[in-house]
């Protein structure tokens, strides 16, 4: 019903379409719609994930929901939030599920292998930041035990929104 899969150079232009779809969904109400289109053009412009999917510090995971794409993950590598400076730390950058799917597990999977590689490569901590606001989102964390660590702004067009800073040690 469910099944994961890491996304490899040639799934760019699924990623782009699906993360596009999934962002506006989820945040286009919330924001001036010439921001949020600029914003969708620059981070889910097919150019930007062919180039992160060709980053070995990158990896997408896809969703599929009856053979379907529906949801995805990116893990970022390298990436340290200030907070815990030192620590050998991933960042789950992005999660999300189309809105039509969202309450059939699509989450609850890519969490699971998420956690799932972070162990594996020997990763101390996942991290990731979410906006104040998505309450579902951060209740979504929070069952997985992630807490707040701290804070960061997170700019789309001329809206500056306060994000939470959250991480588990796996």
């Amino acid at each position: 019903m469910i099944a994961i899969r890491t996304a490899d150079e040639k799934d760019f232009k699924l990623l782009a379409s699906l993360g596009r779809r999934a962002f506006q969904e989820a945040f286009g109400e919330h924001n001036d719609p010439a921001d949020m289109q600029a914003y969708l053009d620059l981070a889910f412009h097919p150019d930007t994930i062919a180039k992160q999917l060709a980053d070995t510090s990158v990896s997408y995971l896809i969703a599929l929901y009856h053979e379907e794409p529906v949801g995805y993950a990116k893990l970022k590598r390298n990436s340290v939030p200030p907070e815990w400076a030192g620590e050998k730390c991933i960042q789950l950058e992005r999660i999300y599920a189309l809105s039509a799917f969202i309450g059939k597990k699509i989450g609850k999977a890519l969490m699971e292998e998420c956690l799932k590689i972070s162990k594996q490569q020997g990763f101390v901590s996942i991290w990731l930041s979410v906006w104040q606001e998505n309450k579902v989102a951060i209740d979504f964390y929070k069952k997985w035990g992630f807490t707040v660590i701290g804070y960061k702004k997170f700019v789309i067009g001329k809206e500056v929104n306060d994000d939470f800073v959250m991480a588990l040690k796996v």
